[in-house]
């Protein structure tokens, strides 16, 4: 089961990725800078979040297989990056715009989200 954690992390951080790529040609291409640093901020936070949890679920598991106990899942690590990110948008409002960083915090969420609505269809209907 861990081996398919591990993929699945993987197949998201690849179209993760790609929405890194459109964030750098939007604020490179368009005028719209603050914008689309504010989605990049937003996103990196969120993947950085992924990974912690990610980190978080093999520790778990691995825990449980030698039959230790365990503690927590880094919630406070979590909320903290993403209390950082908005102090550095509030902050920082010619370069990070804060709705946008709110929108990037929600593209890897979604991204898990939609990934696994569609790997279900396709294994259902393979099965």
């Amino acid at each position: 089961m861990l081996e398919s954690l591990i993929g699945m992390y993987h197949r998201h951080q690849k179209y993760i990725i790609a929405f890194v790529g459109i964030c750098v040609a939007g604020w490179l291409l368009t005028p719209h800078v603050h914008i689309f640093l504010g989605l990049k901020l937003g996103i990196i936070v969120g993947w950085f979040n992924y990974w912690l949890l990610m980190r978080r679920t093999q520790a778990m598991t691995k825990a449980i297989a030698e039959k230790r106990t365990f503690y927590g899942m880094g919630t406070t690590a979590r909320m903290g990056s993403v209390l950082l990110a908005t102090i550095i948008a509030t902050q920082v409002p010619d370069f990070f715009h804060v709705y946008s960083m709110v929108i990037g915090l929600g593209i890897v969420y979604s991204v898990v989200f939609l990934d696994f609505v569609i790997y279900s269809i396709y294994r259902k209907k393979n099965a």
